[in-house]
Formats: C-alpha cells, structure tokens, sequence
C-alpha cells in the first residue's frame, strides 16, 4: 500500500485543479451557435482567434497581457436545432490557475443570452 501512496503522490494532489469550465446549452444549430461563439470572443471579449476550426468544431483564442489567458470552445451536437457548447479557460505553465474565469463567464454569460455582440 506505501508503494500506492507514493506513486499517487498525495502531497501535491492538493495543487492539481482542474481549469475554469462551463458547459453552454444553445437553442440553435450548429452553424449559428458556432457563429454566436466566434463573434463573442471576437468582439464582446477582444480575443485573437488563433483556431477558427468549423470542421473540427473547436475554436480557440487568446487575450490578455501576451495572450495570458486562452479560451477554447468544442461543440457537440446532439440535436439538428440544439449545440451543446463545452468552454474552457486555459493559462501559462507557471500561472496559478484560478477557480473561476471571469472572461470564460463572461463569454458563456453572452452565448447563454444569446447576446450578438
């Protein structure tokens, strides 16, 4: 069992968190939920799109000092009218990754809304 402990190594597990999330529920098809993301970042947010990828159904773009802060967005679609947007707020190697993001909230607050910037 000390063999266990040691290789789980319990001592560091409380530095390990999970990066900023939200899952978005939009009543639309894919197409205008994708177009309703990439604007909100574009405009609402004034994030650098550095993956604008509808085939592969992911988006991802950068912001703050030296694009400090990513956001990703991948879409699922469950229905033909109904996408299910899944978000995530990505930082630097060395940055303390804070519980929420206030840009990723803000973003999911705007595709929740329907909000076209």
């Amino acid at each position: 069992m000390s063999f266990l402990l040691k290789w789980l190594r319990p001592q560091t597990s409380a530095r390990i968190r999970l990066r900023p999330h939200r899952t978005v529920e939009v009543a639309a098809g894919f197409d205008e939920a994708y177009d309703r993301v990439l604007d909100a970042m574009r405009v609402r947010l004034g994030a650098n799109v550095s993956v604008d990828d509808r085939a592969g159904r992911f988006i991802e773009a950068g912001f703050g000092l030296v694009n400090s802060e990513r956001l990703r967005a991948s879409f699922e679609l469950p229905e033909a009218a109904r996408t299910i947007v899944r978000l995530e707020a990505v930082f630097a190697a060395n940055v303390v990754i804070p519980e929420r993001s206030a840009a990723l909230d803000a973003l999911a607050d705007a595709i929740e809304a329907g909000v076209t910037p």
